[in-house]
C-alpha cells in the first residue's frame, strides 16, 4: 500500500463500482446491524429498567441511559475524527468491537457499578451511524451509494416497530440480561460482517491531533449534556444549571475561538461556519429535534387512561404504545427508501424541506387532534415520513464535505443535532410539567393544553428548521478530492 498527494490522485470513484450489486447489499446489511445499536440502546433497554433497578436495588436507575448519552455526544465527533485519521472502516470496527464488550459486560454484571462501565462503552454506538453513511459516501460506487444510505439512516424504522416487542419477548421468557445479549450479538455480527465485506475508505487526513481542540469539544459537550439531561429535575435558574450549562456553552465558545486560530484544528471551523454546511447543520438539527420532542411525550400522553385524561389518552401499556407505532416506523423506513431512490433526480435538499413540512403536519395534527386512535397515529405517521431529513442530511453534508473530512463532519452533525434535540426536548417537558391537572398514584396527569403547548413547541421548532432548509443550496458543488496538500490518498 502506498500513499500519494491528493494534488497528484484524482479521488477514487468508489471502492471497486464494478464489484456485483450482491457484494453492497450485504456490506449495507452489515453496516445496519451496527447503526441499529444506539436505537436498540434505548428500545430495548428502556422496557427493562424496573427491574434492572430492583435487581441492583438503586433509585439511580436513570443513569443506565444518561451515561449512554453522554458517552454518545463526545464519543461521536472523536471517533469522527480519528475515522478521517486511520480510516473510517477501521474505526467502525473497532467502535463496534467496544460496543460488544459494553454489552458483555453489561449482561454479566454483578454491580450496578460495573452495569455502567458497560452502558458507557455501550455509548460509543452513537459514532456508528455518521461513521457509517461516512464510509458509504467514500466507498461505494455511485448506483448504491444513495440508497444505502437512506436504509442506513433511516433502519431506525424498524427497531422503532420491533424493539418494543423483542424486548418484551425476551425479558418475559429468556432472561431481563438477555436484551444486553442480543445487543452484542448484533453488535459482533456487525462488525465483523463489516470487517470481511466492506471496503476500507481511501482518505486519510494525517494532520497532527489537536489535543487542546480536543479537550475542549470533549468537555464543553460533556458539561452541556449532563445539565441538559438534569434540566427535568433541576430549574432553569439552578446553580447546578448555570454551572453545567453555561460553562459548557462558555467552553464551548472558548474552544470554537481557539479553533479558528489553531495551525491543524480538530474541527475545520471555517467548514462549519460556510453558509452551505451551517444551513444544512442548523435545518437538519431542528427538524429532527422537533420529531425527538414527539417522540419523547407522545407514549405518555397514549398511556394516559382516558378517564384521568378527559379528551385525550387511551391507557395504553407497553406492548399497546408500540403497535400503535407501528404505521410510524414502517414510514420512517419507507422514507428512506423514497429518498435514496430519488435524490439522484432531484437532489437532496427538496427532501430535507419536504421532510420539515411533514413533520410540521404532524406536530400539529398530533397538538389538536388527540380524541380518537386515529389522529395521533395519523399525526405521529407524517412524523415518520418526514424522518427523510436523516438520508436528505446526511447526503447533503457528505457532498459538501472534503473526503478526509467527511468522519468528523457526520459526527459534527450528529453531535450538534443530539445536543439540540435534547435541549428542547427538555424544554418542552418543563413547559408540560406546569400543565399538570391532577397527581395520581404520585404520577401527574397533564391537561390537554399541555400536550397541546408540547407539540405546537415540535411544530414551530419544525417549521424553523424548514425556513433555514430553503437557505441550502438546492445543487450544492460536490467536493470531489482534498484541497489540502496535507491530505493524502491511500492507494493499493
Amino acid at each position: 500500500m502506498s500513499t500519494t498527494h491528493a494534488g497528484s490522485l484524482s479521488s477514487p470513484r468508489g471502492g471497486g463500482a464494478t464489484t456485483g450489486r450482491g457484494r453492497w447489499i450485504i456490506a449495507t446489511a452489515f453496516l445496519v446491524l451496527l447503526t441499529e445499536q444506539t436505537a436498540l440502546g434505548f428500545t430495548l433497554i428502556a422496557p427493562a429498567l424496573g427491574a434492572f433497578a430492583a435487581k441492583y436495588q438503586t433509585t439511580q436507575i436513570a443513569w443506565m441511559i444518561t451515561l449512554f448519552i453522554l458517552v454518545a455526544a463526545v464519543a461521536t465527533p472523536v471517533l469522527g475524527k480519528l475515522a478521517d485519521r486511520i480510516g473510517k472502516k477501521r474505526v467502525l470496527v473497532i467502535a463496534g468491537a467496544i460496543g460488544f464488550a459494553g454489552s458483555v459486560v453489561c449482561a454479566l454484571a454483578p454491580s450496578y457499578e460495573v452495569m455502567l462501565l458497560g452502558r458507557g462503552l455501550m455509548g460509543v454506538s452513537g459514532a456508528f451511524m455518521p461513521l457509517a453513511y461516512a464510509l458509504i459516501r467514500d466507498v461505494f460506487p455511485e448506483s448504491a451509494r444513495n440508497l444505502s444510505t437512506g436504509i442506513v439512516t433511516n433502519g431506525v424504522g424498524v427497531v422503532t416497530i420491533a424493539g418494543p416487542f423483542l424486548a418484551g419477548f425476551l425479558i418475559d421468557n429468556v432472561s431481563l440480561e438477555s436484551v444486553f445479549w442480543f445487543v452484542a450479538v448484533i453488535s459482533l455480527i456487525g462488525a465483523v460482517g463489516t470487517a470481511l465485506v466492506v471496503p476500507e475508505s481511501p482518505y486519510r487526513n494525517p494532520a497532527p491531533i489537536d489535543v487542546p481542540g480536543f479537550v475542549g469539544l470533549a468537555v464543553g459537550l460533556l458539561a452541556l449534556m449532563y445539565g441538559i439531561s438534569n434540566l427535568a429535575t433541576w430549574t432553569l435558574l439552578d446553580g447546578r444549571t448555570l454551572l453545567f450549562i453555561g460553562g459548557g456553552l462558555a467552553i464551548l465558545v472558548a474552544w470554537w475561538l481557539y479553533e479558528r486560530r489553531a495551525a491543524h484544528p480538530f474541527v475545520d471551523t471555517r467548514l462549519l461556519a460556510s453558509r452551505p454546511v451551517a444551513t444544512v447543520v442548523f435545518a437538519y438539527s431542528f427538524i429532527t429535534a422537533a420529531m425527538t420532542i414527539a417522540s419523547s411525550y407522545l407514549p405518555s400522553m397514549l398511556q394516559t387512561p382516558r378517564e384521568l385524561g378527559g379528551d385525550y389518552g387511551f391507557g395504553l401499556d407497553a406492548t399497546g404504545v408500540a403497535r400503535f407505532l407501528i404505521p410510524a416506523g414502517v414510514l420512517t423506513v419507507l422514507a428512506g427508501v423514497i429518498v435514496g431512490l430519488a435524490a439522484k433526480r432531484y437532489g437532496f435538499q427538496v427532501f430535507l424541506t419536504l421532510g420539515a413540512v411533514f413533520v410540521v403536519a404532524g406536530s400539529l395534527t398530533l397538538a389538536f387532534l388527540q380524541s380518537e386512535p386515529w389522529m395521533p397515529m395519523l399525526g405521529y405517521g407524517f412524523i415518520g415520513l418526514g424522518s427523510m431529513v436523516y438520508a436528505a442530511g446526511a447526503g447533503l453534508l457528505m457532498l459538501l464535505a472534503p473526503p478526509a473530512s467527511r468522519g468528523i463532519a457526520a459526527g459534527m452533525l450528529s453531535a450538534i443535532a443530539g445536543a439540540v434535540g435534547s435541549a428542547l426536548a427538555q424544554v418542552s417537558g418543563l413547559v408540560l410539567n406546569r400543565h399538570v391537572g391532577q397527581v395520581v398514584q404520585g404520577f401527574p396527569v397533564y391537561t390537554s393544553s399541555g400536550w397541546t403547548l408540547v407539540f405546537l413547541i415540535a411544530a414551530c421548532v419544525a417549521g424553523l428548521g424548514a425556513l433555514v432548509s430553503v437557505l441550502v443550496p438546492r445543487r450544492p458543488r460536490e467536493v470531489e478530492t482534498p484541497e489540502s496538500d496535507e491530505v493524502l490518498v491511500v492507494t493499493a
